[in-house]
């Protein structure tokens, strides 16, 4: 990563993870170069460049979403109070600003939820990265170039937003929203419907499996046999076909008090896709906030 600041329109930058400050190279300037028992510059109050140390980063629950995080560590001993963040780089077609005041406690992380810009799909892999600058309360702005991504949560949004975008060319796929419930108590099962529809755009979208949750898994077998771990759909439509659509039967992957009540991705479906003849890919299954709280009322029942 590669980090700079600037403060009133000068800017300097330097190489590593984080800024060496010194009076010349860094505006935002380290303690040791004031004069002893002189004031410190309302800039060393706020923060020195290179007590910061910053990481791109995005929590389970914001999988479905359009949302990340900047995760900024303030190693300093002062806090410092950031008033704009603009998140942009080569991975995305443009930026995106955040304008909410948030203050860094000395010694402390703080997680910055911000929105994701729009994904750039048709940029390589190896030459994507994520940019960010950040405002401060005393007009100082900070530059890093690269950020630190160290669960490479920028592959995983680049992957399934691509592939979402590739699919819905070809079909609209979601969820119908509702579900209908067999049986009752202990043998409640959740039957949630796949709908595939044509855009009439060429292509061959081939959707091959649906896997399973840490909440939800496909339901035993009528007979009381164990379910397959994955549900297996192949299903595929195009331009000539019409829409299609699957039923899905759904039971709780578990019954403990923890299921639900620290559940955040119970309800994000991984589904396998491939268009054309190119490798399986996997995106999250559409589906809107009112089923999935069906689901969630399904699993109750049945645990009850």
């Amino acid at each position: 990563m590669t980090v700079g600041t600037r403060h009133r329109g000068g800017e300097r930058r330097a190489l590593g993870s984080r800024v060496i400050g010194s009076c010349v190279a860094v505006v935002l300037a380290v303690s040791g170069c004031t004069t002893a028992g002189s004031p410190l510059p309302r800039a060393t109050r706020a923060a020195a460049a290179e007590d910061l140390v910053i990481e791109f980063r995005q929590n389970r629950d914001q999988y479905a979403s359009d949302a990340a995080i900047v995760r900024v560590g303030n190693g300093g001993g002062n806090d410092i109070t950031i008033v704009g963040l603009e998140l942009a780089g080569s991975a995305f077609t443009a930026p995106t600003v955040r304008d909410r005041s948030s203050t860094i406690r000395a010694g402390q992380t703080t997680d910055l939820a911000v929105e994701l810009p729009p994904v750039d799909c048709d940029a390589r892999d190896e030459d994507v990265q994520v940019d960010l600058q950040l405002r401060l309360d005393d007009g100082a702005v900070l530059t890093a170039s690269g950020l630190s991504d160290p669960t490479n949560a920028l592959q995983r949004i680049r992957a399934s937003t691509c592939t979402v975008s590739a699919v819905q060319r070809i079909a609209e796929v979601a969820a119908t929203p509702g579900i209908r419930l067999e049986g009752a108590g202990a043998t409640t099962v959740a039957v949630l419907t796949i709908t595939a529809v044509p855009t009439g755009a060429p292509g061959r979208l081939e959707l091959v499996a649906l896997r399973s949750t840490v909440l939800l898994r496909p339901a035993p077998t009528d007979d009381g046999g164990d379910p397959p771990q994955d549900w297996p759909l192949s299903l595929t439509v195009d331009a000539a076909s019409g829409p299609q659509s699957i039923e899905l039967r759904v039971a709780p992957t578990r019954c403990d008090p923890h299921a639900l009540a620290e559940d955040k991705v119970g309800t994000l479906f991984p589904l396998v896709v491939r268009i054309d003849d190119g490798p399986e890919a996997v995106m999250t299954l559409p589906l809107d906030a009112d089923t999935a709280e069906a689901l969630k009322d399904a699993v109750r029942a049945r645990c009850a």
